[in-house]
């Protein structure tokens, strides 16, 4: 964790590659709805247009797997160094990042049970600061917006057990 950490922080890094937090999101959401991206696809969306050597990729596919094993267990994946009470700027990175997964495999998350899902990622997207003009009111409102913040790990496993329990479960 400290290596990704290290690497997503240094300088080295062009604007365009995602944010160690915002990695985070964006692996958490392909661990809930797994899509169709190779890992190639996975590290040029994290990265974009920045190398990154074996040891780096490697760390970044076991988060991915340790995330995994946190929402089998039924936990909220959690960072090491990740403060009890994370800033807006984690929150706001993390659910971006989760948000970019979901938008890339829109039709993989709304096809089979839509409502549901827009109850459920609507937390995440309210805190991602990637809300339409229509409805940034919620955004506007910081009361709202911390409850929402306060239900985004209970909707992460319900979204994980949504698309990852057998039927009739």
């Amino acid at each position: 964790m400290d290596l990704l950490n290290t690497f997503f922080n240094s300088e080295k890094l062009s604007d365009e590659a995602m944010y160690f937090f915002e990695m985070h999101g964006f692996l958490t959401s392909l661990v809930v709805q797994p899509g169709s991206l190779s890992q190639q696809q996975i590290l040029s969306e994290i990265l974009a247009d920045n190398d990154a050597d074996a040891s780096i990729e490697k760390a970044i596919f076991d988060l991915q797997q340790n995330i995994e094993q946190a929402l089998l267990n039924g936990e909220f994946p959690t960072m090491i160094g990740e403060s009890e009470e994370p800033d807006e700027d984690f929150l706001t990175l993390w659910s971006s990042g989760f948000m970019q997964g979901v938008f890339m495999h829109e039709d993989l998350w709304f096809n089979s049970q839509p409502e549901d899902v827009a109850e459920l990622t609507l937390p995440i997207l309210a805190c991602s600061e990637l809300l339409d003009d229509e409805i940034d009111e919620i955004t506007q409102n910081d009361d709202l917006l911390d409850d929402m913040a306060e239900k985004i790990p209970d909707c992460v496993i319900d979204l994980y057990l949504l698309f990852n329990s057998p039927e009739g479960t």
